[in-house]
C-alpha cells in the first residue's frame, strides 16, 4: 500500500474527536487571519465528508426554487396588507385588524434566530423544508378561516414558517457557491423582495375586487409545492450527523422560550403604544419592563446554561460583526419605515387607491433591482464589498433626506427621482451587508451569523415603524387640532382620510397639508436611522472573498 493510500485510509477512518480537534485548529487559524484583516471562512470540517458542487444547470434549477421560496415569503407580506380590511369587514371585526399583522410579526420575528441554529443541528435542507411546510399549513388555514380568531392564529402559524425562509435560503447559497460568487446570487435573491413589493399589492387588489381575499393565501400553495419539489429532487446535501434524539438534545429549548417570551413582551407594546394604548400607560410600561427582564434571563441562559446557544456570544467578539449587526438594525429601521409611510403619502396626501400607491413605488423597486443585481456581480468580480455598502447607505441617507422636500403638490419627477435614489441605496447595501458577516466568521458560524443578521434587520424594522408611527400619529392629531376646533366633523378624517374632499376644496387643502406635515416629520425621523446605519458600516472590516468553488456544507 502506497503512502498516499495510507493517508486516504486514515482520513476515511478519522473519528469525531479528531474532527473536533481539527475544527478547533481551523477556528484558531481563522482568528489569526482575522487579526490581519484577511479572514477566510475556513475549510469544511472533516466530519463533513462530502462537498457538494452542483453542475451549473442543476445549480440554476435549485436557485430558481430558492427564489420561489423567497418570493413566496415576501409576497405574502405585501399581498395580505391590501386584503385585511376586506377580511375584517367579512367577519365583522374591524377592531381586530391590527392583530392579523401583529400575530404574523410576533412569530416571524421571534423564531428567526432559531433557524440558524436549526440549520446546524438538523441540516440546511431539512430546516428549509420545515419552514416551507409550516408556512404552507398556515396559509391553507388562513384561506379556510371562518372567523377572525381563526385567521389571527393561522397568521401566527404562517409567521413561524416565514421566519426561516429568507435566512435559510441565504445559508443554503453559502453551501453551493464560493464566498466570492455569493454576491451575485444573493443580489438576485434580494431583488426578488423588491419585485414582490410591487406585484403583491396589485394581486391583492385584484383578488379583493375580482375574486375573493382567500386567494391571497391559497396562491401560496402551488408556488410552495413547486419550491418543495424542486428542492427535494435537485438539492442533495450531506445529512446532518447524529440520531434525531441526539439532535433534539442539542436544541436550546430554554433559550428559545426565553427569547420568544422576551420579544413578544417588547414587540406588543411597540405595536400598541401611541395607538391602542398611550405610551405612558401602565400596560405598555409594564410589558416593556417585563420584556427587558426576560431578555436579560435569555442572555444569562445563553451565557451560562446553553451548550449550543441560539445567539452565540462569540459572534459579538469582533468589531466587524458588531458593526454589521448594527448596520442591519438601523437599515431595517430606515428602509421599512419608508416602505410603510410612502404608500400613506400616495393614499392620503395624493388621494390614490392602494393599488395605485403600490405602482407609485415602482421607481424605488427598479433602483433596488438594478443596484442589488449589479452590485452582486461587481462584488463577485472585484472581491470588494465595503465600497458598495458605503455608497449604498450614503445614497439611502441622501434619498431619505430628499423625501422631506415632498409636498402636497410635488411633481412626479421629484417623487420618481427621490425613490429611485433610495432604491439604489438599499440595493447596494442590503445584501452586501449579509456578505460582510459571512466573510467575517468561521465556517461553523455562517448559519447563525446569517440568521442573526436577518433577525437584527427585522427587529430594527419593528422599532423604526413604531417610532416613526408615533411621530406621525402625534403630528396628525396636533396638526388637525385647529381644524377640528373649527369643525368637529373633521375628526372623521383621522380614521378615513378619503373623506377629506367632502369638506370642500379649502378645508380639504388644509387637511391634506396637515397630513403632509405629519408625514414630513416621520421622514425626518428616518434620516438619522439611515445615518446611523452609514456610521456603523464604516467600522466593517475588509475580509478575503475566496474564489475557490469549495462550498462548506454543514449537513
Amino acid at each position: 500500500m502506497t503512502s498516499a493510500e495510507n493517508t486516504t485510509v486514515v482520513m476515511e477512518k478519522v473519528d469525531v474527536d479528531s474532527a473536533v480537534v481539527l475544527d478547533t485548529d481551523s477556528i484558531a487559524s481563522s482568528k489569526t487571519a482575522n487579526a490581519n484583516g484577511q479572514l477566510d471562512p475556513g475549510p469544511p470540517l472533516i466530519m463533513d465528508q462530502e462537498v457538494v458542487t452542483l453542475p451549473f444547470r442543476e445549480l440554476m434549477v435549485v436557485f430558481v426554487g430558492l427564489m420561489l421560496g423567497v418570493f413566496l415569503s415576501s409576497l405574502d407580506q405585501t399581498i395580505v396588507s391590501v386584503c385585511t380590511t376586506k377580511i375584517a369587514n367579512d367577519f365583522h371585526a374591524l377592531d381586530e385588524i391590527p392583530w392579523v399583522t401583529t400575530a404574523y410579526l410576533l412569530t416571524s420575528t421571534s423564531f428567526q434566530p432559531m433557524y440558524g441554529k436549526g440549520c446546524d443541528i438538523f441540516g440546511r435542507k431539512a430546516t428549509f423544508m420545515f419552514a416551507i411546510t409550516v408556512f404552507l399549513i398556515g396559509s391553507a388555514l388562513c384561506g379556510a378561516a371562518q372567523n377572525m380568531t381563526w385567521i389571527i392564529l393561522a397568521r401566527g402559524v404562517a409567521g413561524v414558517g416565514a421566519a426561516g425562509i429568507m435566512s435559510t435560503v441565504m445559508i443554503i447559497i453559502t453551501d453551493l457557491v464560493s464566498l466570492r460568487d455569493r454576491g451575485k446570487y444573493q443580489g438576485i435573491i434580494g431583488s426578488v423582495f423588491g419585485f414582490s413589493s410591487v406585484i403583491g399589492p396589485l394581486l391583492g387588489g385584484v383578488f379583493v375586487d375580482k375574486a375573493t381575499w382567500r386567494w391571497a393565501f391559497f396562491i401560496n400553495l402551488p408556488i410552495g409545492v413547486i419550491t418543495m419539489i424542486t428542492v427535494i429532487k435537485v438539492l442533495h446535501l450531506p445529512h446532518a450527523m447524529g440520531s434525531f434524539k441526539e439532535k433534539i438534545g442539542r436544541v436550546d429549548f430554554l433559550g428559545a422560550l426565553a427569547l420568544i417570551c422576551g420579544l413578544v413582551l417588547i414587540l406588543l407594546p411597540l405595536n400598541w403604544g401611541g395607538s391602542t394604548y398611550a405610551w405612558n400607560s401602565p400596560i405598555v410600561i409594564g410589558m416593556f419592563c417585563a420584556g427587558i427582564v426576560v431578555m436579560g434571563l435569555f442572555l444569562l441562559v445563553e451565557w451560562k446554561q446553553a451548550a449550543e446557544p441560539i445567539i452565540p456570544f462569540r459572534l459579538f467578539a469582533t468589531r466587524t460583526n458588531c458593526a454589521v449587526f448594527a448596520t442591519c438594525f438601523f437599515l431595517g429601521m430606515g428602509f421599512f419605515s419608508i416602505m410603510f409611510f410612502m404608500p400613506l403619502y400616495f393614499q392620503i396626501v395624493r388621494q390614490e387607491t392602494a393599488t395605485s400607491a403600490g405602482l407609485e413605488l415602482l421607481p424605488l423597486i427598479v433602483g433596488l433591482l438594478m443596484a442589488s443585481i449589479g452590485s452582486g456581480f461587481l462584488v463577485s468580480k472585484w472581491g470588494q464589498y465595503r465600497p458598495f455598502i458605503w455608497i449604498g447607505l450614503s445614497l439611502a441617507t441622501i434619498g431619505t433626506g430628499l423625501l422631506s422636500l415632498l409636498n402636497v403638490d410635488s411633481g412626479r419627477g421629484m417623487e420618481i427621482g427621490f425613490l429611485f435614489i433610495i432604491g439604489l441605496g438599499i440595493g447596494f447595501s442590503m445584501q452586501t451587508s449579509v456578505l460582510a458577516i459571512q466573510s467575517s466568521v468561521a465556517t461553523k458560524d455562517i448559519a447563525v451569523a446569517t440568521a442573526n443578521a436577518t433577525f437584527f434587520r427585522t427587529v430594527g424594522s419593528v422599532f423604526g415603524v413604531a417610532i416613526a408611527g408615533t411621530v406621525f400619529n402625534n403630528g396628525v392629531k396636533n396638526n388637525l387640532a385647529p381644524l377640528i376646533a373649527i369643525n368637529a366633523d373633521v375628526a372623521t378624517v383621522i380614521s378615513d382620510s378619503y373623506l377629506a374632499p367632502s369638506f370642500g376644496a379649502e378645508m380639504e387643502a388644509k387637511i391634506l397639508s396637515a397630513y403632509m406635515m405629519a408625514l414630513r416629520s416621520s421622514f425626518h425621523v428616518c434620516i438619522p436611522f439611515m445615518g446611523l446605519a452609514l456610521l456603523s458600516s464604516l467600522m466593517i472590516g475588509a475580509h478575503k472573498l475566496r474564489k475557490s468553488a469549495g462550498p462548506t456544507p454543514m449537513e
